[in-house]
């Protein structure tokens, strides 16, 4: 392609000089014809246009290749930086859901002594799940984020049953039963749910984009 730009204009210009060498030109109320002098000056001066053109159109093209080597440098950049932001945002999910289930053990401890009241004010004792539950909500936000939108569906049932997991523990102490009861279902839930996430996440980050 690109000889065929530098090309075009010398052959242009050839027929150019052709054109002007038969073209009668007045002089003093004659009609003359061209020289084979003044021909000579036109042609070296349409010459240096012919090769500059050319040299443009070649830059050209060039010009155009590289910008699409720029932007397909860029799209690779691109895929590879959201690879990573997917990744750290995948792995955040299942640190924040560890961190939360860190919390339960002070609250089952407390829950089991005599002197435990359902009545009385448990803010304190609740305050570090509650923080790791917003903390994990956050990480669940940034994978809707990141996407894709499997994944975000899967990081929501994680902060689902976690939740749940934690709220068996909110129920009163006379359903003793119930409470462990849900529980336990909720912790076989959440368990399934990590694994789903995990599965997923390898197959995403494996996938090539195209």
């Amino acid at each position: 392609m690109t000889g065929a730009v530098e090309d075009r204009p010398a052959r242009w210009a050839a027929q150019l000089v052709n054109v002007i060498l038969h073209f009668r030109w007045p002089v003093g109320g004659m009609m003359r014809g061209m020289d084979q002098g003044d021909a000579a000056v036109w042609a070296a001066a349409l010459g240096i246009t012919g090769t500059l053109a050319g040299a443009l159109g070649g830059a050209l093209v060039q010009g155009r290749v590289t910008r699409r080597q720029v932007r397909d440098q860029e799209a690779v950049d691109v895929r590879h930086r959201l690879r990573e932001e997917r990744q750290a945002a995948f792995a955040a999910v299942l640190d924040r859901c560890s961190e939360v289930e860190a919390t339960f053990g002070p609250i089952v401890v407390a829950r089991a002594q005599p002197e435990w009241d359902d009545d009385a004010d448990h803010q304190e004792l609740w305050a570090p799940t509650n923080a790791a539950l917003h903390t994990l909500q956050r990480a669940v936000t940034a994978v809707a984020i990141t996407g894709p939108d499997l994944m975000a569906d899967l990081a929501s049932a994680i902060h689902e049953e976690v939740l749940a997991k934690a709220n068996a523990m909110r129920l009163p102490a006379t359903d003793l039963a119930q409470r462990v009861r849900m529980f336990a279902e909720h912790s076989t839930a959440l368990e399934q749910a990590q694994h789903d996430f995990s599965q997923e996440a390898r197959t995403v980050l494996a996938t090539p984009f195209h």
